[in-house]
C-alpha cells in the first residue's frame, strides 16, 4: 500500500497540472487505504469547491474538522480551510479545544494567530502568537506576526520592539520594515531611510521590493521630502502591480451586471425580529469606515464586528457557488433564485457567539458597497451607511497604501480613476433603486462636525446618541484589525483633509481624470433617507 507521503505527492502533481479526474482517483485510493484521515477529506472538499459544489464542500470540511483527529502539522490547513468557508464560529470552537497545540510548529502557530486575528478572534490570536515566540524567539515570522497583532490591540511600543529586533537580526523581513514605517511617530527616526535604501538595493523579490518601497515612501513623506517620497511610491506601486494587475474590462462587466440585475423583481424578505439590526458601513477603502464604526461602537447596544466576509459567505451558500473575490458574475446571475431567508440565516449564524445580546452589529467591509442590492433583498431591516470622501483625498489615500490582492486598482492613477468612476456610478444606482435605504456621510463633515453628523447616523440606525461617540479613541482596549489601527486611537481630527496637495505636482493627471469621470460626486447625494 502506498504511503501517505506518496499519495500526497501524486495528488499535488495532478492538482498542479490541472488533472482533476486523476486527482480524484488518487484521493479515492488514499481514503480507502487510510480511512479516518483528515487531510484527504480537506483536499476533497477543496476539489468539490473548485468543481462548483460549494455547499457540499463546505459541509464535508466542517464535518471532517469536527469529527476527525488533526495532527499538529495539519493545524494551519484546518484554520485556512475554515476561513475560506467563512466558518468563524466553527473555527472559534475548534481552536479552543484543539488538543495537539504543542505539536504545531512555531511558525505555523504564528500564521494561525494572524488568521485568528483577521476574523476578530483577538484573545486566542495573542495567546497563540505568544506561544510561537516562546518556542522560537529568533523567528522573524513569529515576531512580525506578534507585532501585527500587538498593533491591532494598540500595543504599539511592544510591536516596535518586536520589529526592531527582526530588522536588526539575521531574519530581516521586508514586512517588518513596512510595518515599522506604518507605526509612525511625529519625528522620523534617523537612519531608517538609509537602512531601507540599502535593503532595497539587495532585494530580488517583487513582493518584498513593494513592501520596502512603500515603507521608504512612508519615511520620506513623514520627513517632508515629497519628491523622493513620490519616486519611492511609484516604484512600490510598479512592483505591487506585478503581483496584482487590475482588469478594467472585468471590473466594468461586474458593475454592469450588478446594475442590470438589481433591483430584483420581487419584494424584499420579511424581517426576523430576533436578529440584531445589521449596520453595513461601506465605501471605498480609506474613506473613514473604521472611524465611524468606532463611533457607533460607543453605544452599549452595538457590537463592532469589524471587517467581515460573512455576507459574501452567506451569499455563496445560498447560491451554492464559491468565488475567491467578494462576488463574481455567476453569483450575481443567481441573485433572483437565492432563498432570502437562507441568506439572512447564514449571515447571522456566523459570529453569533461573539455578538451575544447586542441589539445592533456593525459590519464594515468597505467593498460591501457592491452588495447593497443583496442586502436590500435579504435584510431590508439593515442600515447601510456610505462613507464618501473628496475624490482626490480618497484616491491618494488608496494610492499610498499597499493592500492585498483584492484591491488591485490602487497602483496606478488611471486604474484608480477608472474604479472610482464605476464605484460612484454604482452608488448612484443604489440610491435611485432603493430611496432612503442608504445614508450618505461625507468624511469631511464627520471629522469637522462630529456631533451633528454622528447624531444623524445614530438616528438613522435607530440608536440613542451618546456623547461617547465623540471620543472613539477612549475605547483603546478594543482591537482594530485594519490599516487604521493607529489612526483611530487618536482623537477625531481633520489633518487628513487635503493630504494630497503636497503631491499636486504629480497628481494633476488624477485630478483631470476624476473631473472627467466623476465630477460632482460630492454635490450629487442620493435622496435623503427617511
Amino acid at each position: 500500500m502506498p504511503s501517505v507521503e506518496r499519495y500526497r505527492s501524486r495528488l499535488e502533481r495532478h492538482m498542479a497540472e490541472g488533472r482533476t479526474e486523476q486527482a480524484l482517483e488518487v484521493l479515492a485510493l488514499w481514503r480507502a487505504g487510510h480511512p479516518g484521515l483528515l487531510e484527504p477529506e480537506l483536499v476533497l472538499a477543496r476539489i468539490e469547491q473548485l468543481q462548483g459544489r460549494y455547499c457540499q464542500a463546505r459541509a464535508r470540511a466542517l464535518n471532517a474538522v469536527a469529527t476527525l483527529e488533526c495532527p499538529g502539522a495539519l493545524a494551519l490547513d484546518v484554520v485556512n480551510c475554515l476561513r475560506v468557508f467563512i466558518a468563524h464560529d466553527a473555527l472559534d470552537t475548534w481552536i479552543a479545544s484543539f488538543p495537539a497545540r504543542a505539536a504545531v510548529p512555531a511558525e505555523d502557530q504564528a500564521r494561525i494567530a494572524a488568521a485568528l486575528s483577521s476574523i476578530g478572534l483577538h484573545a486566542p490570536a495573542l495567546d497563540w502568537v505568544e506561544e510561537s515566540v516562546a518556542k522560537s524567539p529568533s523567528s522573524g515570522i513569529c515576531r512580525v506576526n506578534r507585532a501585527l497583532i500587538r498593533s491591532y490591540a494598540g500595543d504599539f511600543d511592544g510591536a516596535r520592539a518586536d520589529l526592531d529586533q527582526v530588522v536588526d537580526g539575521p531574519e530581516d523581513s521586508a514586512t517588518a520594515h513596512w510595518l515599522l514605517a506604518r507605526l509612525d511617530t511625529q519625528d522620523p527616526e534617523p537612519g531608517r531611510v538609509e537602512r531601507l535604501r540599502r535593503r532595497i538595493a539587495t532585494c530580488a523579490r517583487a513582493a518584498d521590493s513593494a513592501l520596502l518601497q512603500f515603507a521608504l515612501f512612508q519615511e520620506l513623506d513623514r520627513a517632508g521630502d515629497v519628491g523622493a517620497a513620490w519616486q519611492a511610491l511609484m516604484e512600490g506601486c510598479r512592483q505591487a502591480r506585478k503581483q496584482a494587475a487590475y482588469d478594467p474590462v472585468a471590473s466594468e462587466r461586474l458593475f454592469a451586471a450588478l446594475r442590470k440585475r438589481f433591483p430584483l423583481a420581487r419584494s424584499p424578505a420579511a424581517h426576523v425580529s430576533r436578529d440584531p439590526v445589521p449596520i453595513f458601513i461601506v465605501g471605498m477603502h480609506r474613506s473613514g469606515t473604521t472611524l465611524l464604526e468606532r463611533m457607533l461602537a460607543a453605544h452599549p447596544g452595538v457590537f463592532a464586528y469589524g471587517e467581515s466576509q460573512r455576507l459574501s459567505g452567506a451569499l455563496r451558500q445560498a447560491a451554492d457557488h464559491g468565488c475567491q473575490p467578494l462576488l463574481d458574475e455567476v453569483l450575481i446571475s443567481r441573485a433572483s433564485s437565492m432563498d432570502t431567508r437562507q441568506v439572512s440565516t447564514c449571515y447571522f449564524a456566523e459570529g453569533r457567539r461573539r455578538i451575544g445580546a447586542a441589539s445592533h452589529v456593525t459590519d464594515k467591509l468597505p467593498g460591501n458597497f457592491q452588495l447593497i442590492g443583496f442586502i436590500h433583498d435579504a435584510m431590508p431591516q439593515a442600515r447601510v451607511i456610505h462613507l464618501r470622501r473628496d475624490p482626490m483625498d480618497l484616491c491618494f489615500a488608496n494610492l499610498r497604501e499597499l493592500f492585498s490582492d483584492s484591491v488591485s486598482y490602487s497602483y496606478t492613477i488611471e486604474d484608480l480613476a477608472h474604479f472610482h468612476a464605476h464605484y460612484v456610478e454604482l452608488m448612484r444606482h443604489w440610491q435611485r433603486s432603493f430611496p432612503g435605504f442608504v445614508l450618505d456621510v461625507d468624511y469631511e463633515d464627520l471629522v469637522t462636525n462630529p456631533e451633528q453628523v454622528s447624531r444623524r447616523v445614530f438616528e438613522f440606525c435607530g440608536l440613542d446618541w451618546t456623547p461617547a461617540a465623540l471620543e472613539p479613541s477612549a475605547s483603546s482596549d478594543s482591537p482594530v484589525n485594519t490599516l487604521s489601527s493607529m489612526q483611530v486611537r487618536r482623537p477625531i481630527h481633520s489633518r487628513s483633509i487635503g493630504r494630497w496637495k503636497p503631491y499636486a505636482k504629480w497628481l494633476g493627471p488624477l485630478q483631470t481624470l476624476l473631473d472627467c469621470r466623476s465630477s460632482g460626486f460630492q454635490r450629487e447625494p442620493g435622496p435623503e433617507p427617511g
